[in-house]
């Protein structure tokens, strides 16, 4: 009986109605890049601020919502490195810009008048279009042109579950780094408002 009422309970919140709409949304990032680059540890980098903003199209199916976007998204790290010559400690920061196409899953599970709960989850699908490396007090250059710079994948594919708030966070599922043998990953919180028009 107990497993009836939680099946009912389900179903009757997964019922609840997705409206066709265009969302636009735009925030900030506090990302992180978690492995090893370089043959070096980052479990201690810190986090490193960044700019979010996207559109996102909401296509009713059936009781869920299927979301289609894209996005462009500032991700990258903070790191420490010790000069070979001084011996001396370098602040290393690493700046990576992504358009981003994700496609999600949006399930209403709460509503209350105008206002509406969604679980949502689904893959994030990376594409880099540029990649900043600033070491000390020096200026920034491209990551093709630091000697021994890092060397990332084109693409990052990321994985999301949040519960329709404006604070979502997203888990890099594959490595971005392009040595085989340091697996390294993206982490990123994002903090973002949300402009949501119906469409149909």
């Amino acid at each position: 009986m107990k497993t009836l009422r939680l099946v009912a309970m389900i179903v009757a919140l997964t019922a609840l109605p997705v409206e066709g709409q265009l969302e636009f949304s735009g925030g900030m990032n506090l990302s992180q890049l978690s492995g090893a680059l370089g043959g070096s540890d980052l479990q201690g980098a810190a986090n490193q601020a960044g700019m979010v903003f996207g559109m996102d199209v909401v296509i009713p199916m059936g009781g869920v919502g299927l979301n289609l976007g894209v996005g462009w998204s500032q991700k990258g790290v903070e790191d420490v490195l010790t000069d070979p010559a001084t011996q001396q400690e370098v602040l290393r920061l690493i700046d990576l810009d992504y358009i981003e196409l994700p496609v999600h899953v949006r399930v209403p599970v709460v509503s209350a008048g105008a206002a509406t709960i969604n679980l949502v989850l689904g893959p994030t699908f990376g594409f880099r279009i540029g990649c900043d490396v600033t070491e000390g007090l020096s200026a920034a250059q491209k990551c093709g042109q630091v000697a021994n710079g890092p060397s990332f994948k084109k693409t990052d594919i990321g994985g999301i579950v949040y519960a329709g708030f404006d604070v979502r966070y997203t888990t890099g599922m594959t490595s971005i780094n392009t040595i085989s043998a340091d697996a390294l990953k993206t982490r990123t919180l994002s903090i973002q408002t949300h402009l949501g028009l119906a469409i149909f």
